[in-house]
């Protein structure tokens, strides 16, 4: 296996791309927090804050169109624009003290992003190779977490001692040395069996989705997975604060140890790589994070949740590079972009539901039994992806690595 893990990190083009993507996350993670107080500050209303914050998810309804683009066109040319078009944005928001032009701003941003992030997954194959897509999904998807673990608290004191422009100014930084990493990835244009409208294609990749049991039922799981988790957002400040009486020091805790957690989920796949068999292991994440919901409801002190949480997170690390592997193994490469863009869509929309339902859940009921709904929102996701994923045998049409 050492001789498998250093031919990766041989590879100048997954190299090229992680410095890329580091880059990039170190940078969303610190503007989303200048984004933040830069709204409270134009307005002084937490529903200004929450405005902004839908105003950037909202682009996320047009992936499926995303991704039939990122099935045409020139990966590396939308990547690299993709990058550079953030950049601009993310100068704008140094200028920007009005609200309707920070949200037109930050909406450009989810447009670019919603083009982004179906291309970048769709190309990892062609840049990595198959023999290496759970190693190097597993070090992207860590490098992810340890940036939202970290990059806030970067943000919050780069905002203190130096300025929220400052933190926009990094943010641009961080987009154009994406752009010129990926700018020298050696990425062939995708595959295509024959040409067609852009509708037929859009058409043609839901039905190629709707017909592929493993890829389908991974993209169901990916919404109800998402919505049981996020159910549990706003219930965490109320758990720490009211549950547990630790204020807002055992809050933050909270939401380190479960991005710790993640961090810790995703080097332990990358660590495993073509060892682990993706598909039991994808269940067992999803059982696992249910019965780790469930017990954070269920925990008798602060400290036992927080190891709930933790186990959590690595639950969720697993998921999440699982899931790409499993995409990326399994779809062929001319359908990659729009099986990529339906999940990132199916993403948002759990997001969108379960931000305000949590909420809603959390004074309805107190944090406690949201966390207990959470779970067992998740084991029920977690058989309904089983019998979907199980009806029929995976279909292999790439690489040599079965699930």
């Amino acid at each position: 296996m050492a001789e498998t893990r250093s031919s990766l990190f041989r590879n100048s083009g997954f190299l090229k791309l992680w410095a890329g993507q580091a880059a990039s996350f170190i940078g969303d993670a610190v503007a989303m927090v200048a984004l933040v107080i830069l709204v409270a500050e134009i307005t002084g209303e937490a529903a200004a804050v929450g405005g902004v914050l839908l105003v950037r998810l909202v682009p996320t309804l047009a992936s499926p169109f995303a991704g039939v683009v990122a099935d045409r066109m020139d990966r590396r040319l939308l990547l690299v624009t993709g990058d550079l078009v953030r950049a601009i944005l993310a100068l704008g928001l140094v200028f920007a003290r009005d609200l309707p032009i920070v949200y037109a701003l930050v909406f450009g941003m989810g447009v670019a992003r919603t083009f982004f992030n179906p291309t970048i997954r769709a190309a990892f194959p062609s840049v990595v190779g198959m023999e290496h897509l759970t190693r190097a999904n597993g070090i992207i998807s860590a490098t992810f977490s340890v940036s939202i673990t970290v990059g806030p608290a970067l943000g919050g004191l780069l905002v203190a001692t130096v300025g929220i422009e400052a933190a926009f100014l990094l943010d641009a930084a961080t987009f154009l040395i994406s752009a010129a990493f990926l700018a020298l990835l050696p990425l062939p244009r995708p595959e295509r069996e024959e040409e067609a409208g852009f509708f037929e294609e859009l058409k043609g990749g839901l039905g190629y989705l709707s017909t592929a049991r493993v890829p389908l039922a991974l993209v169901i799981g990916a919404f109800f997975t998402v919505l049981a988790v996020d159910l549990t957002v706003p219930a965490e400040v109320f758990l720490a604060r009211e549950t547990f009486e630790v204020g807002n020091t055992g809050y933050g805790l909270l939401v380190s140890f479960w991005g710790a957690g993640m961090v810790a989920g995703s080097t332990l796949m990358a660590a495993l790589a073509n060892r682990a068999k993706l598909l039991p292991v994808y269940f067992a994440g999803i059982f696992v994070s249910a019965a780790a919901l469930a017990g954070t409801g269920l925990s008798p002190t602060f400290a036992i949740a927080l190891g709930a949480l933790t186990i959590a997170g690595i639950a969720n690390g697993i998921d999440n590079v699982t899931t790409d592997t499993i995409l990326q193994e399994s779809v062929p490469e001319a359908f990659l972009g729009r099986v990529f863009s339906t999940r990132f869509l199916s993403y948002s929309l759990a997001e969108a539901l379960a931000y305000p339902a949590g909420g809603l859940l959390v004074d309805a009921t107190g944090p406690r039994s949201t966390y207990l709904t959470a779970g067992l929102g998740m084991a029920a996701a977690g058989l309904l992806v089983l019998l979907l994923a199980t009806a029929a045998p995976v279909k292999k049409t790439r690489g040599d690595h079965t699930p």
